[in-house]
């Protein structure tokens, strides 16, 4: 499976890649998981989920090709927020509960809860779904 993904990614670089197992948490997914532009799916994931996934994926692709600095000096939009919390706030932007969240990153709810409460931190927002629109407008979802 590595050597497909390598394969994949030797001729188009740029390429974003979900997978979809049976078995998501196998240790052969989740060392593919950690490169930047692969993301894991359960193959029971709800229509809602797997759109939040290639979301997270395209939104990874600007995220790289816009993180640079820009010319005031300030820190990009995409280095406001960890990937894991564009992603949760993304899947909230969806309307997923965060048993739903959890369950699509394989992240125990409480995790879900902290990556929340700490892009609403940084986004001074009211709570989860103003963070989320807070996000969407700035672009980093």
């Amino acid at each position: 499976m590595l050597e497909t993904v390598h394969e994949v990614r030797s001729h188009v670089p740029h390429c974003g890649i979900t997978l979809i197992a049976e078995q998501p948490g196998q240790v052969a997914l989740v060392k593919v998981q950690e490169s930047e532009m692969v993301s894991v799916i359960s193959r029971g994931a709800r229509l809602n989920q797997l759109i939040g996934t290639i979301r997270s994926m395209q939104a990874r692709q600007q995220g790289l090709r816009g993180s640079e600095r820009p010319a005031d000096g300030s820190r990009p939009v995409a280095d406001l927020l960890s990937q894991r919390e564009r992603d949760v706030l993304r899947s909230t932007a969806t309307g997923a509960s965060v048993k739903e969240i959890a369950r699509e990153f394989y992240l125990a709810p409480g995790t879900v809860r902290n990556l929340t409460s700490s892009a609403i931190k940084k986004l001074q927002a009211r709570n989860r779904y103003d963070a989320a629109r807070i996000a969407e407008e700035l672009g980093s979802i």
